[in-house]
């Protein structure tokens, strides 16, 4: 397969990064040829995309875009990864998997056009993905229907104890 020019992988890579909030550019220098198919293979499992490209391709595919600031990470050996589902996937792989390979570092990112560096990374990792999101929406609309079924319950139960009460009452009596 015939390796593509620069102009050719920035103008693949804008493309890609058009339809993305957020992405993560790492460091990837020092990495094993095994910790490097293992990132891969983690990104992959988090739908993420994963490359390795010259800080040139990079620059000249987010040059004009919401993305542009992300010039300013551009140094040394540069790894972008990101998910076109969820913009924090990304972050958490990066995250999680820095933490075990000393070598492999976070040089920071990019949400809807701002510049985050490597805590910013991390607190976008903490933050939940939308299937979370989505089941902490519908937990809070499915809330206030129990609540009124529960206060709609509460008179016809609390008479139902008194008239056990009673009874039990008149039980010992007897």
């Amino acid at each position: 397969m015939p390796t593509l020019s620069k102009h050719e992988q920035s103008a693949k890579l804008r493309e890609e990064l058009s339809g993305v909030s957020a992405f993560v550019l790492v460091d990837y220098t020092g990495i094993t040829v095994a910790e490097a198919s293992d990132v891969r293979n983690k990104f992959r499992e988090a739908n993420c995309r994963y490359q390795v490209y010259k800080n040139s391709v990079i620059h000249y595919a987010v040059t004009g875009t919401k993305h542009e600031p992300a010039t300013s990470l551009l140094k040394g050996m540069t790894g972008i990864a990101f998910s076109p589902e969820d913009p924090g996937a990304a972050a958490r792989v990066a995250r999680d998997f820095a933490k075990d390979a000393k070598s492999f570092k976070i040089k920071g990112g990019i949400i809807d056009g701002q510049t985050l560096d490597a805590s910013g990374v991390n607190r976008l990792a903490d933050m939940p993905g939308p299937r979370e999101l989505k089941a902490q929406f519908l937990a809070l609309l499915n809330t206030p229907a129990t609540s009124f079924v529960r206060v709609l319950n509460a008179a016809p139960q609390s008479f139902l104890y008194l008239l056990n009460a009673r009874k039990d009452q008149l039980a010992a009596a007897s």
